[in-house]
């Protein structure tokens, strides 16, 4: 069973006479500095993960942060666990349930994509990742909802993407304490690795679902993009633009992950033939994809483990 937030010792002597100390996972600190921001990031998340192990004998190699096809994935999993906030140490954040079980008999981590960069913070995206990272996941799968700026990829289909382009805005490694888990300047020029592309344009073949690959731009929201910025953003380079993924990307690569990251395509934006566009429209054929989503993620999942160095 999990213990709500860090587990605390007190240890004072009566003949102390020295500022009390405080004990978490065998590190001592003195009572008044301790806290969410005094205890380092890798200690709080290496708890976290001990606890969870203590739960489950599975220890996922992958890991899925999921936008589209998220409820049906969790529908499928066998032998699970549900990790709630309040399972983890103080400081760290889910806005969702993570999960644990079995998917086509590979051990995964399933978490909820978060609100990002609008709707939350940066600890409500980058926590997720780094606990599914600290509990031993070397590739973490990504979807997203998207909308595609040419001519190949229609709406209705999926993407995998090849590279980014972040025009988001954020930056999710600044400040936090991020360092503490890897490179200050990860290097971003191979975070979509090719056997992983490759994996999923065969996959894809499998099981009949058109699936092109793509650059993906990522954008602040959480208005649409006007026409200007849509040529903009398609003389940039972009094939496919959408409002999250790219810090969730650049959070995973500093963390240690291979990464993958798939789109469910909500609309197609051309120069010539421009249309405007709802919330709701992209939430509907967003809802459309997830079947076709969860089956591309159930056979990648099947295979992926293989390709995992």
């Amino acid at each position: 069973m999990l213990l709500p937030h860090s587990v605390v010792f007190k240890n004072q002597c009566a003949c102390n006479t020295g500022p009390a100390l405080t004990s978490v996972a065998n590190i001592r600190y003195p009572a008044a500095m301790v806290g969410p921001a005094s205890i380092p990031l890798r200690q709080r998340l290496r708890e976290a993960a001990n606890q969870i192990h203590l739960r489950t004998p599975l220890r996922p190699r992958i890991a899925l942060l999921l936008s589209t096809g998220h409820g049906s994935i969790a529908n499928q999993l066998k032998d699970k666990i549900t990790v709630h906030q309040t399972d983890l140490p103080a400081g760290l954040h889910l806005t969702a349930p993570l999960l644990i079980g079995m998917l086509e008999g590979v051990p995964v981590a399933l978490a909820d994509a978060p609100l990002m960069p609008f709707g939350g913070g940066h600890a409500d995206l980058l926590h997720p990742i780094q606990l599914m990272h600290a509990l031993g996941s070397e590739l973490l799968v990504l979807t997203a909802g998207a909308a595609s700026l040419c001519q190949q990829i229609e709406a209705g289909t999926l993407a995998v993407v090849e590279d980014h382009l972040n025009f988001s805005g954020t930056q999710p490694l600044q400040g936090g304490g991020s360092d503490q888990l890897g490179p200050s300047f990860p290097d971003m020029c191979e975070a979509y690795p090719r056997r992983f592309l490759e994996l999923t344009r065969a996959v894809a073949m499998g099981v009949g679902v058109p699936c092109l690959s793509g650059v993906f731009a990522s954008v602040p929201g959480p208005s649409m993009p006007t026409r200007a910025e849509y040529r903009f953003l398609r003389r940039s380079g972009a094939d496919l633009v959408g409002m999250s993924l790219v810090p969730e990307v650049i959070a995973a690569v500093q963390s240690g992950f291979q990464v993958l990251a798939l789109v469910g395509v909500t609309q197609q934006i051309l120069e010539d033939r421009p249309a405007s566009t709802s919330i709701e429209a992209m939430l509907e054929a967003a809802e459309l994809a997830a079947p076709r989503m969860a089956s591309m993620i159930v056979g990648i999942v099947s295979q992926a483990e293989d390709l995992l160095t």
